[in-house]
Formats: structure tokens, C-alpha cells, sequence
């Protein structure tokens, strides 16, 4: 007479509930490791990025014996400048300066599309001049391209005196494009580094000196060679997520995430410290230099070197960093 023995082939509910608590444990002791690693590699992404912007810039100074300036005359920014130095040439034939037909780069309808307040983006051009997401301009710790609803074109404040063209009439103001343009205009998480904004330094007021290598038309004065507070000391580039604007649809722009454009320009220190992750909605305040890494902010320095910048930053130590000749030298940073 033969027995049977009948194995167990499966798991009790308590068995199940016990490995599926062991999991849980084991992800949650891992989750917090795995995060670090990936934030680690992201700023050392964009540490790499802020870096090449900065070769970039002194290739282009080798060259033209002046960095590109903040802004020119048509608004264009110094990014644009060293697409061709960042291998992007191909983007800067792309790109259209006509400042007698046009006063400012984004009116000129092969850069940026016009603004009518629809999605519906017409072509051609495919694509505009200002269009594109390059690798190079963006921080991977950053939102994705299309999570920004809109970007920054202009920063237009008086600066050290200089008289704007006469096609910037009345503008005092961050400018950001309207639909479609604000679809797809090329999103960057860097920007030049104007230093302190000071539009009366020209009646003793304000913080003379404190211009930075990056304001409009500063290829006329600013370069790395002539930076009496020494490169080294002396912010070139920095980081800039952008921020939550509560557009409510005006100009076909709905409320959200607004960052800035590669063919934007600079922005200026004077604007407060920069700021570090979450404050609305998830985001840092748009008008700052800021990041989504924990410990800080990435800046590129006039020698080359990137340096993380905390945001308990003092503002006028902050603000020293970003002039010139404010004759106040800043030293043993990280």
C-alpha cells in the first residue's frame, strides 16, 4: 500500500503579507541611497554643462578678445553668441539677426513664431531660430522641456548708465513670450551672470562696480581679462530653474512652471540670493538664480572653475561675487 505525501506548493496570506512587509522595508532603506546617487550624478551633470559654457566663453574671448555680450542691440543673448563654440553652429545659422526690421530678436517671425495666443504652432520654420533643447543647456535635476508652460526672452532694467535702443522703449521688465512661441522656444537652466542691478549708480546710488561680466553691451567693457576683482573671484555663469507664474491664460499661457530661454540674455544677483528646491508650488521663485539640487546652486566662475553656492548665502557677499570691480575680493568658497 503506497502514501501519498501532498506537498505545498504556494504561500500562506501571512507568509505573503510578512515577504511583502520585508520588501516595503528593504525599498524604503534603498529609496532614500538610490535618490542620493541619482541627485550625486545630476549636479555632476550640470556641473560638466556649467563648465563647458564656461570654455566656451574663454574660446570665444581667445578670439574676439571680448566675451560675447549680455545683450546686444537686438536683445540677443551671449548664449547665442557661443552656440558655434559648443558645437550648435548650425543652430547659429539658423538663428536671425535683422535689427533694422526688427528691434528685438523675437519679433522677427524666423526666430519666434507670432504671437496670436493659440497652440498651434505654424510652420515653417522647422526649425525657428530660438527653437531647440539642447543637453548642454539643460540640468537633468531640472523639469523636463515640455513641463514649462513659457520662458524668459529679455531681462530689460537700466544698467550702468546705458541708454537702450529705441526699439526697447518703455520695457522694464522680464519678458516672457506668449503662445505659440512660448511652446517652443529652446529651454535653458543657465544664464549669464549681470551682477548687481543698479540702474542709478550714475547719480552715486546703487553698488558701483557691481556690473558683471554679462549685461547689454558689455563686450565693451567686460572681459577676462579685465576683471579687477580676478576671475577666480568673479561669477561667469549660473544655474536658473525658473518658477511657478500664475498666468491664469493671459497670452495663452496657463499657469505653471516658467523658466528661461537659451537666447535670453543674463540676469542679475540684485534680485535676491539664489535659492535652492521647493518654495512655491514645488518650485524655487522664477527671478532668482536657483536649482532643484539639495545642497545648492552651481555657478561657473570667470577662471573656469564650477563652485556650488549655498543659498544662506549673506547678499552682499552673494552680490560681490557677481561684480566685476566692486574691489571687494571673496575667497575660500567650496
Amino acid at each position: 500500500m503506497r502514501v501519498l505525501r501532498l506537498s505545498r506548493t504556494g504561500f500562506t496570506l501571512i507568509e505573503l503579507l510578512v515577504v511583502i512587509a520585508i520588501i516595503g522595508l528593504l525599498m524604503a532603506l534603498l529609496l532614500p541611497a538610490i535618490q542620493r546617487v541619482r541627485g550625486a550624478a545630476n549636479k555632476m551633470r550640470c556641473g560638466n554643462n556649467l563648465k563647458q559654457l564656461g570654455i566656451a566663453a574663454h574660446n570665444y574671448e581667445n578670439d574676439r578678445q571680448a566675451l560675447p555680450p549680455g545683450t546686444d542691440d537686438q536683445g540677443v543673448g551671449c548664449l547665442v553668441f557661443l552656440l558655434p563654440y559648443m558645437e550648435l553652429d548650425a543652430q547659429f545659422r539658423l538663428f536671425q539677426f535683422r535689427p533694422q526690421t526688427y528691434p528685438l530678436w523675437f519679433q522677427d517671425p524666423l526666430n519666434r513664431p507670432t504671437s496670436t495666443g493659440s497652440t498651434t504652432v505654424p510652420r515653417p520654420p522647422d526649425p525657428y531660430g530660438a527653437e531647440g533643447n539642447f543637453p548642454i543647456f539643460r540640468c537633468p535635476s531640472n523639469p523636463p522641456p515640455t513641463q514649462y508652460v513659457t520662458v524668459c526672452m529679455l531681462v530689460a532694467y537700466g544698467q550702468r548708465g546705458v541708454d537702450y535702443p529705441n526699439g526697447w522703449a518703455g520695457i522694464n521688465a522680464h519678458i516672457f513670450s506668449s503662445y505659440p512661441g512660448g511652446l517652443i522656444l529652446g529651454r535653458s537652466s543657465y544664464t549669464g551672470v549681470a551682477g548687481y542691478y543698479a540702474p542709478s549708480q550714475v547719480q552715486g546710488l546703487g553698488c558701483p562696480g557691481c556690473e558683471g561680466f554679462f549685461t547689454h553691451k558689455s563686450d565693451a567693457y567686460a572681459s577676462l581679462g579685465r576683471c579687477p576683482d580676478g576671475t577666480s573671484n568673479t561669477m561667469l555663469f549660473g544655474e536658473i530653474t525658473g518658477g511657478y507664474i500664475a498666468w491664469g491664460g493671459s497670452g495663452g499661457i496657463p499657469s505653471g512652471v516658467s523658466g528661461w530661454a537659451w537666447a535670453c540674455g543674463f540676469n542679475y544677483t540684485g534680485f535676491g540670493t539664489p535659492e535652492s528646491g521647493p518654495r512655491v508650488n514645488g518650485y524655487p521663485d522664477w527671478y532668482v538664480f536657483s536649482s532643484m539640487h539639495p545642497a545648492g546652486i552651481q555657478f561657473c566662475f570667470g577662471d573656469g572653475s564650477v563652485r556650488t553656492i549655498r543659498p544662506s548665502i549673506d547678499f552682499a557677499t552673494y552680490v560681490y561675487l557677481s561684480g566685476i570691480k566692486d574691489g571687494i575680493v571673496v575667497q575660500n568658497l567650496p
